[in-house]
């Protein structure tokens, strides 16, 4: 691999800040370890892995902890975070030495799964959507406050035109949603299960019953609550959200991962410029998709009205 296929790069959002990630062949990444990175590539699939596939910033982490709990059939279990079972951000003899049934995740787009699960298929994938004007600005604060990765100062003005374009690392939102739309539907027996962030929170016992049966667990409505209950954001605020911290300007220490936990937060960030530039471009974008059901301005619809599961 030549020198040129594996960089540190500086993205600059147009209000003089830049926002650091690792270009690996041509596309965009956080600057985590290159190994783990390389490691998506020869990654080795179980029978039993269960994978959970999400843009960024759209619920991985509330779902990884579901999956993790569902799989172990108690929710007494230990502590361990997400970032432990993400693919690219984990040594591959690491990844390897986790016992099964493993619990894993990441951002990947597609196209850049790695080549086993897609071509084995013997894996159950869990993919994940969130309206993407929530995930800009929740994308935006993460960006903001992990220092050590990013060191991005910008101001949310200058940020989205970054985000619109995909100039930040996994790029795309909206390049990244309807690849794996396709991708579902060109793969009929992959084994993928489709939520939504919309539709956890406005059923999660039912997402959970359903996300149960997916993984083949036996779940009474007793388990189902339990699971329920210890995956909450405050829940998970409080017990995980210690774990990495970001300093305010007052000094105090808040949690980087678990910041509101909403739907519509967006409302409170966009301009009504933004909200129509976005508007825009979603729908050239996203033109006959699922997430265009799910998500545009320019339709009343619940977040239960388009399911992929139905093959």
């Amino acid at each position: 691999m030549s020198a040129n296929d594996m960089e540190i790069v500086y993205l600059p959002d147009g209000g003089g800040n830049t926002l650091k990630a690792l270009k690996y062949k041509g596309r965009l990444w956080p600057a985590f370890d290159p190994e783990s990175i390389k490691g998506v590539e020869t990654f080795k699939s179980r029978d039993d892995d269960v994978i959970v596939v999400a843009y960024p910033k759209s619920g991985t982490h509330w779902v990884w902890e579901m999956a993790r709990l569902l799989l172990a059939g108690k929710t007494d279990v230990p502590m361990i975070e997400k970032d432990d079972g993400m693919i690219e951000d984990v040594l591959p003899d690491k990844l390897e030495a986790q016992t099964s049934p493993r619990a894993l995740n990441t951002h990947a787009h597609f196209e850049l799964m790695p080549k086993e699960v897609l071509s084995k298929k013997n894996c159950k994938l869990i993919y994940i959507t969130r309206d993407p004007r929530d995930v800009a600005v929740s994308y935006y604060n993460h960006h903001r406050k992990l220092v050590e990765y990013y060191d991005y100062k910008g101001q949310w003005k200058d940020y989205f035109p970054m985000f619109l374009s995909g100039k930040v690392d996994y790029e795309s939102w909206f390049a990244f949603t309807r690849g794996w739309e396709q991708g579902i539907k060109d793969n009929p027996d992959l084994k993928v299960h489709v939520t939504s962030y919309e539709a956890l929170h406005e059923n999660t016992n039912e997402e959970v019953k359903n996300l149960a049966e997916f993984l083949g667990v036996s779940a009474d409505e007793a388990f189902i609550s339990e699971v329920v209950k210890k995956t909450s954001f405050d829940n998970m605020k409080a017990s995980k959200g210690k774990n990495e911290t970001y300093k305010e300007k007052d000094k105090s220490e808040v949690p980087i991962m678990y910041r509101k936990g909403k739907v519509g937060d967006w409302k409170n960030w966009f301009t009504v410029a933004q909200s129509e530039q976005f508007d825009e471009i979603f729908e050239q974008e996203m033109k006959e998709t699922r997430a265009q059901k799910l998500y545009s301005n320019q339709k009343t619809c619940s977040s239960q009205d388009s399911n992929m599961n139905e093959k």
